[in-house]
């Protein structure tokens, strides 16, 4: 399996070089066709209270426009000088409807790549966005914190198992990542109920695992009434992993949203790669 079109939002702040960077580097390899989103809003919303004409809200837009024009051909030049075919689309509209825009053009390529939700344009809802991606494309997303990173297709990837149909979805999705790398770990949460342990069964999903050519380490993990998302990110940085793959939003929305998750800790606080579907 391979990924043939990707697209990377693309915007002014200094954490989206290292996406850049990483998306660029992944089409090379994969031979892919790379398109760069950015966006600019035709119209803002003047703060409460505040006297603001129409001639000075449009030279702000204005210099939105120009910086997301400016981050277009700086995405150009540095897929241009890796030799991956790529090109760069400004997108305009509302900035609440943005997310829905960029995830309706998200159903029609292979992989969305997008920075971490803190990291991102302010006038653009980067939690949304996500959310849409995962909620409403239909495709994977891999989610790049904003610390320089390189593409380690051959290096340690850590795979969260829960059994769940998005953990399925996540797996068969990454395994274009999964096949080549050198070390897959095969994360198992294991709780105690009764006195007794339990863990979702992994007998069949390894087999899977294998019939693909993927040889896969089975890490079981005891967990508690503790942070699942922080657990796994130590679990990953003790095994020097490159990426973690996982099913995303494994609860309702609002629960993961306004009560918090194991999604939201990994978006937020992840420093390496994170391939996520729902």
């Amino acid at each position: 399996m391979s990924f043939n079109d990707i697209i990377v939002y693309v915007d002014g702040t200094s954490a989206a070089k290292a996406r850049v960077t990483f998306a660029v580097a992944l089409a090379k390899e994969q031979d892919a066709h790379l398109i760069g989103i950015a966006f600019a809003p035709n119209a803002l919303l003047p703060l409460c209270g505040a006297d603001v004409g129409f001639a000075d809200m449009s030279g702000v837009l204005g210099d939105v426009k120009a910086q997301g024009e400016a981050a277009l051909k700086s995405f150009e030049a540095c897929a241009a000088a890796a030799g991956a075919k790529a090109e760069g689309r400004l997108m305009q509209g509302m900035s609440e409807q943005f997310p829905n825009d960029f995830a309706y053009f998200a159903r029609q390529v292979d992989l969305t790549i997008l920075g971490q939700p803190r990291d991102g344009d302010p006038l653009v809802g980067q939690y949304a966005l996500v959310e849409r991606c995962l909620f409403s494309s239909g495709r994977p997303a891999m989610i790049v914190p904003a610390a320089p990173t390189e593409l380690a297709l051959g290096g340690t990837i850590v795979a969260a198992w829960d059994g769940s149909a998005e953990a399925a979805r996540a797996f068969n999705d990454a395994l274009t990542f999964l096949e080549p790398a050198k070390r897959v770990v095969l994360f198992v949460g294991v709780t105690e109920s009764s006195g007794e342990k339990d863990e979702p069964p992994i007998d069949d999903i390894v087999a899977h695992l294998k019939r693909h050519g993927v040889a896969v380490q089975v890490k079981r993990v005891p967990v508690g009434e503790g942070d699942i998302g922080r657990l796994l990110l130590s679990q990953a940085k003790e095994l020097e992993a490159d990426m973690i793959v996982m099913g995303a939003f494994h609860h309702s929305r609002w629960r993961e949203f306004i009560l918090g998750g194991v999604t939201l800790t990994m978006l937020e606080e992840a420093t390496i790669p994170l391939f996520m579907a729902h």
